[in-house]
């Protein structure tokens, strides 16, 4: 197995876990996350900032969080992987299940995150979450 393909399983992993400091563990220091589309309206962040947004948004609102490969793309040249992956995990409206396409841009040795896009299924974002958000807000949200 690469090195590439090992740091995705640790990446993959780290998520699973629904531990901040695995996620974080697997990101170089000048790592740079983007949630995409930019239609999502979810500026990029540092390090910093992705862990602040992790601990006081994501986390405490998702629970059994599961991250599945369904397909690598190996870019060994380059040091990036592309992965299509779907997850699953349990809300305070109910189930959340949403498809992504990652790009990972690893160091220079491919054992640390350096760049990380993630695009998601940006209809079923844009529905979920406005449901989520009335519901944090104390709303009576809808149940799909």
């Amino acid at each position: 197995m690469s090195v590439l393909h090992q740091t995705v399983l640790n990446v993959i992993d780290a998520y699973n876990s629904w531990d901040i400091e695995k996620i974080m563990a697997v990101r170089a220091p000048e790592c740079i996350q983007e949630m995409l589309p930019n239609t999502l309206g979810i500026p990029a962040m540092d390090n910093a900032a992705y862990e602040a947004w992790q601990k006081n948004t994501v986390l405490p609102i998702f629970r059994n969080l599961r991250l599945e490969v369904l397909d690598v793309i190996e870019d060994t040249e380059n040091n990036k992987v592309a992965i299509w992956a779907k997850s699953s995990a349990e809300s305070p409206i109910g189930p959340y299940a949403n498809q992504y396409m990652l790009v990972l841009h690893m160091t220079k040795e491919g054992d640390k995150l350096v760049r990380l896009r993630e695009f998601a299924d940006s209809a079923y974002s844009n529905e979920f979450f406005p449901k989520l958000r009335k519901a944090m807000a104390g709303g009576k949200p809808t149940e799909k």
